[in-house]
């Protein structure tokens, strides 16, 4: 049964904002919902031509003879280049050149159907593509489509049905207590231009991106605490992931290793905390290929990436019974699931331990449960 119906919500301001909807199902099962319509009569008409089209899709003049990749340049050149980062642009046009442009070469986005779609998911996932690049992939496309729409050039996207891959987060490396302390050592005497930073990096669960874009007015003192609101990321200064800054807790050996650290900084003109000898930022394939790697293999510990040490943070705050929440809110996480979903391996342990301390308190009472006693949940 087709509706169509008038959306209503608030905006930030508190002033009120509706635009008109239609909802309808193809006579293959294919269900069609497109919004944003200023007026019914608009909503009405757009409805029209989309139960009129046999697939449910119309199209303008201008996409009758667009290709897909086509479609992909614009997108990136007129709009990502305008709201993105320049990292995600960078992504988009890898994924548009190796990905999206040998699969569907000079295919027209007229032609570009789901079945189609899936396709290419199951040739990228043969070819041994991660789920996860394939899933940005999908992202890609369906914004692109999702724009044609918006500028009224295309009324259904092809790509609001794909499910994406499921993504299984590969297992990590991380350092133990001990093995923290040796690395330590080792940086403080025979690396110390990196003691500073590892020390950071292990005692706040900083991204590599964020160590490099830290500077000395982002560190409060007096609070013990460090403002995180910028990120260096494939040589450019860019905002933190998922664009929002936060604020994470500093402790006394932290505060007393970054004082020490700033005495002998390199001076540079961005003030930055880690800067290189010259007074710019650091390059992650010379510090992860050359610097870490080296003091590893020093230290006799296993070798693993700088990126652990983000892990090393948050297992060594696990292993301590510290709240997933406070852990969540420290690295950055968008939501706790995400949280849940890289460190859900090593929470069972934590579990374990936790229904132990129950049996504790029975054995410390000398107190046994009846076979008919309940727990209320």
């Amino acid at each position: 049964m087709a509706k169509i119906r008038r959306r209503k919500w608030k905006n930030k301001d508190g002033s009120e904002s509706f635009c008109w909807f239609f909802d309808f199902t193809t006579k293959s099962g294919q269900r069609i919902r497109e919004s944003g319509f200023k007026t019914k009569a608009d909503a009405e008409m757009h409805m029209a031509k989309a139960i009129s089209s046999p697939t449910g899709c119309t199209y303008s003049k201008e996409a009758k003879n667009l290709t897909l990749v086509e479609a992909c340049t614009f997108y990136i050149e007129l709009h990502a280049e305008l709201h993105c980062k320049k990292s995600t642009c960078a992504s988009y046009k890898g994924y548009l050149n190796n990905h999206i442009k040998p699969f569907f070469d000079n295919c027209k986005v007229k032609d570009v159907n789901k079945i189609q779609v899936e396709q290419f998911v199951k040739a990228k996932k043969d070819e041994g593509l991660s789920a996860q690049t394939i899933n940005h992939t999908l992202t890609l496309l369906k914004a692109v489509f999702q724009k044609m729409i918006d500028d009224e050039i295309i009324s259904n996207n092809p790509l609001s049905r794909v499910k994406k891959l499921r993504v299984i987060h590969k297992k990590f490396d991380v350092l133990d207590s001990t093995e923290v302390e040796t690395l330590l050592n080792t940086a403080k005497e025979h690396c110390p231009d990196l003691y500073a930073l590892i020390f950071t990096a292990i005692f706040t669960g900083m991204r590599q991106g964020e160590l490099f874009a830290l500077r000395w007015d982002r560190i409060d003192w007096a609070n013990k605490k460090i403002l995180i609101d910028s990120n260096y990321t494939k040589y450019h200064l860019t905002t933190p992931k998922s664009n929002k800054s936060r604020i994470v807790e500093m402790s006394e050996g932290l505060v007393q290793a970054l004082q020490e650290w700033k005495a002998s900084c390199p001076a540079n003109n961005y003030n930055l905390v880690f800067p290189n000898k010259e007074g710019n930022y650091l390059d992650p394939n010379n510090l992860n290929k050359r610097a870490f790697k080296s003091l590893m293999k020093t230290a006799k510990i296993k070798s693993i990436r700088f990126h652990d040490l983000r892990h090393t943070y948050a297992s060594l705050l696990i292993a301590r019974n510290i709240s997933v929440k406070y852990i969540q809110s420290q690295m950055g996480h968008s939501s706790i699931q995400m949280t849940m979903d890289i460190y859900g391996h090593i929470l069972p342990e934590v579990t374990i331990r936790g229904v132990n301390a129950l049996d504790s308190i029975l054995k410390q009472n000398g107190t046994k449960l009846a076979q008919n006693d309940v727990i209320s949940p």
